[in-house]
């Protein structure tokens, strides 16, 4: 058995604007096979049937296909999922003058130009109050069906404003949740991150500490190398300077001091008093100009050791008391030279 639908709504006839029509629609499968219309003022009523065929003509007629036809009437006489930019009108009027049956005509209105869609023929009902009592009951079982759906969307927009409270709820905690967890990530990130800095930094200073050292090492060594090439130096030149002025005084003692004569040659006969009258070989140039020669070598070793401080002015502290300490080796000859002075000079004094 095929269900049937039924579609009750109220309609405005243009010939009768101060009248209100109440037009009720009963169709089978859909409105392409056909549909009985049942039209009431509240006092009156009177019924009409659309077979399968009158809507296949109708499409032909006004040159559309029967698809668009059908869904055209079918907003058309229900008013569902009607669109603001159409309009369908109604027109009531008798078949013929003096006749009982009326003729029922929708058309559409689109762009100020309106055509008609079909027409349906009308004839009294009997009995109109059983029609009347079935409009009512329809509209009272449609309403209590509308409410009790409307109930049912109630109930289930409660649940879901509930559930969203709830979510927003949850969603407002968890938002908490994650600012105070990267609150927290944040503080942890910027200590490890200072950490790393702090110890960055440390060990770039600790970087700069050793190299500082290994240059002053390099400046230190390569300073100690060239005193001690100038302390070399000096003592190479002081002992060939001294090995040569020996030679010198050699020579010059050989040849001051007369040739022992030999022993044949009788001696005369001496007396004290001729002794002391005998003249005592002057040895004071020679321990003069070994004095000289001493002078010299002291003034050349302070010499250069005036030219490496004044190099070394330009070096860390370290490196001028390391010279410092190394002054007074250099230093010590004249010094031991004064505390243990030669016999032999003792003729410069004289």
């Amino acid at each position: 058995m095929r269900s049937r639908s039924t579609s009750i709504r109220q309609i405005s006839i243009t010939s009768e604007p101060h009248r209100t029509f109440f037009l009720k629609l009963d169709w089978a499968e859909d409105l392409g096979s056909g549909f009985v219309i049942l039209l009431s003022d509240g006092v009156s009523a009177w019924s009409g049937e659309v077979s399968k065929e009158d809507v296949s003509r109708e499409a032909q007629e006004i040159d559309i296909e029967r698809d668009r036809y059908v869904c055209d009437l079918h907003l058309a006489l229900t008013g569902e999922g009607q669109v603001e930019d159409r309009e369908y009108t109604f027109h009531l009027a008798p078949e013929r003058p003096g006749s009982p049956l009326l003729q029922l005509s929708y058309e559409k209105m689109q762009s100020d130009i309106s055509f008609r869609l079909g027409v349906v023929e009308l004839q009294a009902v009997p009995e109109p109050t059983e029609v009347i009592r079935e409009l009512i009951s329809h509209g009272l079982e449609l309403s209590t069906c509308l409410q009790a759906k409307n109930q049912h969307l109630l109930e289930d927009n409660q649940k879901l404003r509930r559930e969203q409270e709830h979510i927003t709820t949850e969603m407002e905690k968890y938002i908490q949740g994650k600012e105070t967890l990267e609150r927290d990530l944040y503080s942890r990130f910027v200590l490890v991150l200072n950490e790393k800095k702090a110890k960055i930094r440390a060990l770039q200073e600790r970087v700069k500490e050793l190299q500082h050292s290994v240059d002053e090492d390099r400046l230190r060594k390569k300073a100690g190398s060239e005193d001690q090439e100038v302390i070399e130096t000096a003592a190479e030149n002081s002992l060939r300077e001294e090995s040569d002025y020996r030679d010198d005084e050699q020579e010059e003692d050989d040849s001051i001091c007369p040739e022992p004569k030999p022993l044949i040659q009788e001696m005369p006969e001496s007396s004290p008093m001729d002794d002391s009258l005998n003249d005592i070989t002057d040895v004071a140039p020679c321990r003069k100009r070994r004095h000289r020669h001493m002078q010299q070598l002291e003034n050349q070793a302070k010499r250069a050791i005036l030219d490496q401080q004044q190099r070394s002015r330009e070096k860390p502290t370290e490196e001028a008391k390391a010279e410092t300490s190394k002054t007074p080796i250099v230093q010590l000859k004249p010094s031991t030279a004064a505390a243990n002075p030669d016999p032999d000079d003792l003729f410069d004094d004289i």
